[in-house]
């Protein structure tokens, strides 16, 4: 259930499954994997160094339904916020672009059907990624 604040500013947790299971936290290779993925379903909506707006293909929003994404701000350095609107299928990513390279995210965008550039967003991710608490 969305609460006030929620409902006021129309972002929530693209998954409100994960609420109902507060402490289960998705193994890393996994995360990794499944922002690929809901990057590769995606368009560019609006893109400035330090914030893009993505639109999520309706398909990749069921497949990512147990991605909790405002916890990419936890698992990623660089990260600094990450809000979802499943109703606009849309997603707002701000981040530091001096850990996070802006061209990240083009490379996540197009790289669906390129597996050498998949790996190298992999091993970008990977380097980003902070341990799980």
């Amino acid at each position: 259930m969305q609460s006030s604040q929620d409902r006021h500013s129309g972002y929530f947790h693209l998954c409100p499954a994960l609420e109902e299971r507060p402490n289960e936290v998705m193994d890393q290779d996994l995360l990794i994997d499944r922002l690929i993925e809901l990057a590769s379903q995606s368009s560019i909506v609006h893109h400035i160094p330090g914030r893009i707006r993505l639109k999520v293909k309706l398909a990749a929003l069921f497949r990512a339904r147990d991605l909790d994404i405002s916890e990419l701000v936890n698992r990623f350095a660089g990260i600094l916020d990450a809000r979802a609107n499943a109703a606009a299928r849309s997603i707002i990513i701000s981040y530091d672009t001096a850990t996070i390279a802006p061209t990240i995210w083009e490379r996540m965008v197009d790289g669906k059907d390129d597996p050498s550039k998949k790996e190298s967003i992999r091993r970008e991710l990977v380097r980003l990624a902070r341990p799980v608490k």
